[in-house]
């Protein structure tokens, strides 16, 4: 799980002052069926490594995403990827979902101090558009979505190098 354990593609070996962030994703009214990549982007402080690329795991009609590697500072989704898929065997066409400006306040999130922080539940949704246009979505909020426990619970299953983020995760959900 790359994105579980590196900050901007450089390994983390200390979690101390690092934040686990976490959310979830549905996917099911647009062109993917299979989400493969979901990109945090760090508004502040300024870095310049902005993208973390997080873990994606299917999940409970959905899609978890995380990673155990924020610094503290400010955090918004910024773009979705997947493929559209029957079975094992998927399409080469790659959906890419930016948000652009308009992510600002999608999944966003503001870590001050090393812990365990949620970016939310949200499903994206294609928009009607012209026949020769571009497909658009928009995200929405969800509350369909599994509870933070089942979510942390979820995501405990990958911490067992990990005591540091472990005892931290633990700690939300009791």
């Amino acid at each position: 799980l790359v994105g579980c354990a590196s900050t901007g593609g450089e390994k983390v070996d200390d979690f101390t002052k690092l934040s686990v962030g976490y959310g979830w994703l549905n996917i099911d009214d647009v062109d993917a069926n299979r989400l493969h990549s979901v990109v945090i982007f760090q508004h502040r402080p300024h870095s310049d490594k902005p993208y973390y690329h997080v873990a994606v795991k299917e999940f409970e009609g959905g899609y978890l995403y995380y990673s155990f590697a924020f610094p503290n500072g400010a955090f918004a989704a910024y773009s979705a990827e997947g493929q559209s898929c029957l079975g094992f065997i998927c399409s080469n066409t790659i959906y890419s979902y930016n948000f652009g400006k308009q992510g600002d306040d999608v999944a966003a999130l503001l870590i001050e101090k090393p812990g365990v922080y949620h970016f939310g539940d949200y499903a994206l949704q294609e928009l009607d558009t012209g026949f020769f246009e571009q497909s658009k979505f928009d995200v929405v909020p969800v509350d369909n979505a599994p509870s933070e426990k089942q979510m942390l619970e979820e995501i405990l299953k990958d911490t067992k190098d990990n005591p540091v983020v472990a005892q931290r995760i633990q700690n939300r959900i009791d």
